[in-house]
């Protein structure tokens, strides 16, 4: 395994790349934004896009709205700095969190539009478990209706732009293709946001109009209602942690009373536990979890130290989230003999190896 010599984030990430001095891609577009992006450049190019939608219909602009940090900020800034009509649009995450059901209802009594999406909870349930069990992917229903039901509802409401928060792809370490590229489309999000599965192949035993939640419009559609979908952070430089302080002191946003499972932050990813479950899946089949991405994010932010993040990351990284394994069970109706069946079927065995039951990493960060 070899380590980013800036961050401490490791090659097995996919899609990343380090460069000859042993600098994994996010820190090397770190530094190109803190050195070479003309912010004002990108900035009015916002400002051009915006002046041309503005009251051409209902609404201007979509901004996908979960009660968290991000779009909290993209949404004020759309509505408040750019004068755009905004709707905001929630997907109803599995086993979805009192407090991200809190912090949204305070956030739209501050004078937000909202549609909530609630996609087939037993299909949902359906493509959920598939992903879990065929790819590890504990979210699969979650993560790809973030992005066809955006689509789709900007096509059907004749909305020109949909705006979402940062590419993670740029941002953390990923594919590079994005970095200059103020758009994307179906084939991006299909290749990236759903790891290239088509969606109709999740559940093959309904049909498409009851599938239609996961399916995206087509590409002459988009064309034909002049749908844009960007990323707030090709615009602004992106900072998670400035996001969820504006958040807590411009509309009272509220975090965990103690910190996440398998990481030492408190304030991130609220809307539910399943995303312990994903960060979990992930550290198995990569070797880096919850802990080594957050704290890769303050490392280019400045806020840590790169021999703090070592430690925070040898202390929680990985963490077995053991207090939602009965939750994990009941909600994929699995035993926890087939549950566990599922992480040894994705643990990495090059990386790890099982102790009392537990998956342990046989590498150590430095």
């Amino acid at each position: 395994m070899k380590i980013c010599k800036k961050c401490v984030m490791p090659d097995t990430r996919p899609r990343l790349k380090f460069d000859s001095n042993g600098v994994c891609a996010a820190c090397e577009w770190d530094n190109i934004k803190k050195n070479e992006i003309d912010w004002n450049v990108r900035q009015n190019e916002l400002k051009t896009l915006c002046d041309e939608i503005r009251g051409v219909g209902r609404y201007d602009c979509i901004v996908p709205a979960s009660g968290g940090k991000d779009s909290t900020y993209v949404a004020d800034k759309m509505k408040n700095e750019f004068k755009l009509n905004v709707l905001t649009v929630t997907i109803t995450p599995p086993l979805e969190t009192d407090l991200i059901q809190q912090n949204m209802a305070t956030f739209l009594s501050y004078g937000f539009d909202n549609i909530k999406v609630t996609p087939n909870p037993a299909i949902a349930r359906e493509i959920n478990k598939y992903g879990f069990v065929e790819q590890g992917r504990p979210m699969l229903s979650w993560t790809s209706c973030l992005n066809s039901v955006m689509f789709r509802l900007a096509v059907d409401f004749k909305i020109p732009l949909v705006m979402f928060g940062e590419d993670g792809e740029t941002e953390y370490g990923g594919s590079t293709e994005t970095r200059y590229l103020p758009y994307y489309d179906t084939d991006y999000a299909i290749k990236i946001y759903t790891e290239g599965n088509d969606p109709r192949s999740f559940v093959k035993n309904h049909s498409e109009r009851e599938m239609s939640m996961w399916l995206f419009p087509s590409k002459e559609d988009i064309k034909k209602a002049g749908v844009r979908v960007a990323h707030w952070s090709y615009y602004e430089k992106w900072d998670p942690y400035t996001h969820f302080e504006f958040a807590r002191d411009h509309y009272g946003m509220k975090k965990h009373e103690c910190r996440n499972t398998g990481t030492y932050t408190d304030f991130g990813q609220l809307d539910t536990p399943l995303y312990e479950l994903h960060t979990y899946m992930m550290y198995l089949k990569f070797g880096f979890g919850r802990g080594l991405q957050d704290a890769c994010i303050d490392i280019r932010a400045g806020r840590l130290s790169r021999k703090k993040a070592v430690e925070y990351v040898n202390k929680y990284d990985g963490e077995y989230p053991k207090n939602n394994i009965s939750l994990f069970c009941d909600y994929y109706q699995m035993t926890k003999e087939e549950f566990d069946s599922v992480l040894d079927k994705h643990a990495n065995k090059e990386l790890f190896e099982k102790k009392d039951g537990i998956w342990t990493p046989k590498f150590r960060i430095s």
